[in-house]
């Protein structure tokens, strides 16, 4: 089993979700998560408008599924990423699953 995780700028869930049904993931997650651009150094958390880096609303749809549907998956994202700006697709991270209880 694997834990496979991939994260992209908000606008990009429906076509992760949607990456997911297309390949028979029956049972998944998301949750919003908001990137700090973080200058090395600065302590404070970066909050608009007071602080200059204005931190960036993500998504995160997450997985615990077969070897072979999440090497499928990271496959089809390497040949044709999901991206919002080409410059910034989104992400995949894929884990072993050790145990499930």
């Amino acid at each position: 089993m694997k834990f496979l995780a991939i994260m992209g700028h908000e606008e990009t869930r429906p076509q992760v979700r949607e990456l997911f049904r297309k390949f028979d993931v029956l049972m998944f997650s998301s949750m919003s998560i908001k990137g700090c651009f973080c200058d090395k150094g600065v302590t404070s958390q970066a909050w608009w408008p007071s602080d200059k880096g204005i931190g960036s609303y993500s998504s995160m749809c997450f997985a615990i599924l077969e070897d072979h549907k999440a090497d499928d998956i990271i496959a089809e994202l390497e040949h044709q990423p999901i991206a919002i700006e080409p410059g910034f697709p989104a992400r995949a991270f894929l884990m072993n699953v050790e145990k499930m209880v």
